[in-house]
């Protein structure tokens, strides 16, 4: 089964630039210039902060499910204290837990069919593993922003409902080092973005206990 998010967040339409709550839409392009792999593209997220600071985001409901002893999807943007599900759908046990500081979790051991759940409070990006695979691992980025989107498969963004002024733009892929640009807006150029993927799918890490896994499994690429 295909990844499903509960929440989506949509921008409404611009506004008449003469309007007092004007809005305004960026949109570029992302390229991968190194290291790509299917689905790779759309794992890529866009962020925009303005320097007078961003609204609350709403959050929402969203899922992670461990499915064919793997995460789907590997990877999600979520809104500043979203709620992520984890469906088993593996007819095995499944451990979903984080040592990321200032997000750490452990949902325990649970079989086909059920279920658990963790409330990010906390920005930044988060590192899930499963305590009973070493090979499984998915990506968290947690954004105290409302204005952020995933690229398409073609690699296109557009992130909508921006108010005008300066701020902070931020391209981030999980297999990438984040990129960070200040630009002004409303901005009529099309932003070409780029991303070298230098970095493995799952890095090495512990399990829950800190300590090193039962069997020895290498993380893939």
């Amino acid at each position: 089964m295909s990844a499903q998010k509960d929440l989506a967040t949509k921008g409404a339409a611009p506004q008449p630039a003469s309007a007092s709550n004007a809005s305004f839409a960026l949109s570029g392009h992302v390229d991968i210039t190194a290291g790509a792999g299917a689905g790779d593209i759309g794992q890529a997220v866009v962020y925009f902060v303005p320097d007078a600071g961003a609204p609350k985001p709403r959050p929402g409901d969203y899922r992670i499910y461990t499915h064919l002893r793997a995460f789907d999807p590997p990877s999600l943007v979520i809104p500043l204290g979203s709620r992520i599900i984890f469906p088993n759908q593996d007819d095995i046990l499944h451990n979903v837990f984080s040592a990321t500081p200032g997000s750490e979790f452990d949902l325990g051991t649970y079989a086909e069919d059920e279920r658990a759940s963790y409330t990010f409070k906390k920005a930044g990006v988060v590192t899930i593993n499963c305590n009973v695979h070493q090979d499984m691992q998915a990506n968290v980025l947690v954004v105290a922003t409302p204005y952020f989107a995933n690229a398409d498969a073609n690699g296109d963004f557009r992130l909508a409902n921006l108010p005008a002024g300066p701020g902070k733009l931020t391209l981030w892929h999980p297999r990438a080092q984040a990129q960070t640009q200040a630009i002004n807006v409303p901005s009529l150029d099309l932003l070409t973005l780029q991303l070298a993927l230098t970095r493995p799918a799952v890095s090495a890490h512990l399990n829950k206990e800190r300590k090193q896994y039962r069997a020895s499994l290498q993380p893939k690429d």
